[in-house]
């Protein structure tokens, strides 16, 4: 079925639900009579819940199924008194709704990974082949402190010597430094997705720049026995946060019958869960970074561990949320 017909053959139903949920809670002799009885509310709940599963099922515009998701969960927090229950329902979708909204946005996320990774390996191939054209993106005193840091005298990974301050400290340089390129990225999206296309290309050269040079410098096991056990939080953040950039500017661009501002405010809406979840890994990310890549153990320790670490968000994602869904 059309979407436009589905909407015309349920707007009533929808319109009369929604009406329900601000006029229940009047408590004002005067108000408006109700459109329906209340006992009819939890029958009505089950249609609008099957609409909703039927919306996702047959992509139908996320504006629509934004709108019947609203309406789901008000009318759920109504029947089962969850209004206030803000740390059962951050749990619920820590659990499952954060993995359901990246899938349900998976278009965006590949296209995102594709402008970090692609600009990534092709500026490897060409420094391998080329190693000046490393000094295009990095400036030769960027390039030296970077090897002094994975280099094999360093007093610790990833850190040069007027930087090897407190573990505590160097945490929260990395949440600045994480949420910054995470903020550069959604935020971006308002210019049209143009910074935030820019902000991915330029991470994706600089992290395959580095890459290169620390490999053509013989540092290759110091680099990734460091990077592997924060890199699956702090890129796929980096991505997510690219993704609802993108999505942003997509409602710019194409706001359909809405006003630009509008379509703004709506996309934005959406995307809020998802964003605070993208938070929440740059956090783990930088609680990562700073207490357990620089230790200095064996390498199938630390390849081991971070392998774990790099599968563990993949797995959720794909996993994490189908039966809610």
């Amino acid at each position: 079925m059309k979407q436009e017909f589905f909407e015309q053959q349920h707007a009533a139903d929808w319109q009369a639900f929604e009406q329900w949920l601000k006029l229940s809670v009047n408590k004002r002799k005067d108000r408006p009579p109700l459109p329906f009885a209340a006992h009819e509310l939890p029958q009505r709940y089950r249609h609008l819940c099957q609409h909703l599963a039927l919306a996702r099922d047959r992509d139908y515009s996320l504006s629509l199924v934004e709108h019947l998701h609203q309406l789901v969960q008000q009318g759920h927090d109504l029947l089962y008194g969850a209004q206030g229950n803000f740390g059962q329902r951050a749990w619920a979708y820590a659990a499952g709704g954060f993995a359901a909204d990246v899938r349900a946005n998976r278009w965006w996320v590949l296209a995102a990974a594709l402008l970090l990774f692609g600009p990534q390996l092709a500026i490897m191939l060409a420094v391998h082949l080329q190693p000046d054209l490393a000094y295009l993106i990095m400036s030769p005193l960027e390039v030296a402190r970077m090897e002094q840091m994975y280099s094999n005298d360093a007093q610790t990974l990833g850190r040069v010597a007027r930087e090897a301050s407190t573990d505590f400290q160097m945490f929260g340089f990395y949440i600045f430094n994480n949420v910054s390129i995470g903020f550069r990225c959604f935020a971006g999206g308002i210019t049209a997705g143009l910074l935030t296309i820019t902000a991915l290309v330029f991470n994706g050269l600089s992290f395959g720049v580095v890459e290169m040079r620390l490999t053509q410098a013989g540092l290759a096991e110091n680099f990734y026995s460091f990077v592997i056990g924060h890199s699956g939080f702090e890129l796929g953040a980096i991505i997510l946060s690219g993704a609802a950039g993108l999505r942003l500017g997509h409602a710019v661009i194409a706001p359909g019958q809405r006003t630009r501002g509008a379509a703004l405010r709506d996309t934005a809406r959406a995307l809020i869960g998802m964003v605070c979840g993208l938070a929440v890994m740059l956090v783990i990310a930088a609680l990562i970074e700073a207490f357990w890549s620089p230790l200095k153990l064996g390498l199938p320790i630390k390849l081991s561990v971070g392998g774990v670490l790099c599968v563990l968000p993949l797995v959720y994602f794909v996993f994490a949320g189908r039966r809610r869904a």
